[in-house]
């Protein structure tokens, strides 16, 4: 039940109609002698409170069936998006029919609003983030397109922009940092929108956690990508040299490979590390790098003003989780927010967390930091 469909639309509907028919029952069991309330024309807070109590008991409870069920932990948003935006909803539409109270309405169209921004107006609006790196390291400057998390249902509109702006940008290198598709039956339009990219000098991915669907040698073949799990090596770009450095999946936190891999790299050439994981950061030897891409967090895929995202699954600090450029230590850390969302289960939505796509530029000279950001 959502404004999308994509392959998984068919078993998440059944999840929702079982979420939606368990939660009346739940309510009806559990209001007793309150169900009266819901014809009711009349005002019984004790009645709201005793809604809200039992909607949070239920979301507790539901909250326990990826522990007992030993099923995907996404399950649970899945139940407290229905819940709450469409079991809520409905439930006040029918209180309105009775009770004749238009806030009952106000309310429901208020989430159902919510529901509609997050899965549809945001998800399809995307952030270009433009960002300026000046080293003393760079002698002439480098453009990097940063993309991770395409992690898609389809293709759309919005991954056509995204397309149109990183070739306009014309980039030296594009670094995919991870999680191409949510099924394997998008893998021809992926494949094909995803050759359309224009670089200069390479196209480089590392590996994600639903990347073990892709045929990995097809793959680069068809899309013009080198996969660049745990390898390390100099680039010639004009003027300079980089030294780019990729972890797969499995080693986003193998300190030995990392040091190994930076060993090969010398001091005096600027090195970059592309990783799905931004707790990659976390692991590194005493020679860091100088630079950090990654994906992975979505930016939590929902932020909450001056808090910023509820759920990051990884270990970094929020702040750097919530995507941009950040610094840890001695390195810089650009962390996506990527194109797409979680698949399977869960809902596909993003609130405070636009698709983003990041246009960096490194420059000469050690002078200070810019970032300039133009939403789309």
């Amino acid at each position: 039940m959502n404004f999308y469909l994509n392959a998984y639309s068919r078993s998440n509907f059944i999840i929702d109609v079982i979420v939606i028919i368990t939660f009346t029952l739940f309510l009806f069991v559990f209001l007793g002698n309150k169900r009266k309330s819901i014809f009711s024309k009349e005002w019984d807070f004790s009645f709201y409170k005793r809604i809200l109590i039992l909607t949070l008991i239920y979301l507790i409870l539901a909250a326990t069936v990826p522990v007992f069920l030993d099923v995907s932990s996404f399950i649970r948003v899945r139940i407290a998006w229905t819940v709450l935006t469409i079991a809520l909803p409905l439930f006040g539409v029918l209180h309105f029919v009775f009770s004749k109270r238009i806030v009952f309405l106000f309310i429901s169209i208020f989430l159902v609003c919510i529901k509609f921004y997050s899965e549809v107006w945001e998800p399809n609006h995307l952030d270009v983030e433009h960002i300026q790196i000046r080293s003393d390291k760079i002698v002439s400057p480098i453009k990097i397109v940063h993309i991770s998390d395409l992690q898609t249902d389809d293709i759309r509109k919005l991954h056509l922009e995204v397309r149109e702006e990183a070739n306009r940008f014309q980039p030296d290198l594009i670094l995919f940092t991870g999680d191409v598709m949510n099924h394997a039956c998008l893998y021809p339009i992926v494949t094909s929108y995803l050759k359309e990219f224009k670089y200069n000098n390479g196209f480089f991915f590392v590996t994600g956690d639903v990347d073990h669907i892709l045929r990995y040698t097809d793959f680069s073949a068809k899309t013009g990508s080198v996969l660049w799990d745990r390898k390390s090596k100099v680039i010639q770009i004009g003027k300079n040299k980089i030294g780019l450095m990729g972890l797969g999946l499995p080693d986003y936190r193998n300190k030995s490979l990392i040091w190994s891999l930076k060993r090969e790299i010398p001091e005096d050439i600027y090195s970059i590390l592309i990783s799905h994981y931004p707790d990659s950061v976390l692991h590194q030897p005493n020679e860091k790098v100088d630079l950090v891409l990654a994906g992975h967090t979505h930016g939590g895929q929902v932020q909450i003003p001056f808090f910023g995202p509820i759920l990051t699954l990884s270990r970094v600090p929020r702040h750097i989780a919530a995507g941009g450029l950040n610094a840890y230590e001695n390195t810089d850390i650009i962390v996506s927010r990527g194109l797409g969302a979680e698949g399977h289960v869960a809902p596909r939505i993003r609130f405070g967390a636009r698709p983003h796509l990041i246009l960096l530029e490194l420059l000469p000279t050690n002078s200070t930091k810019e970032t300039v950001k133009n939403g789309i």
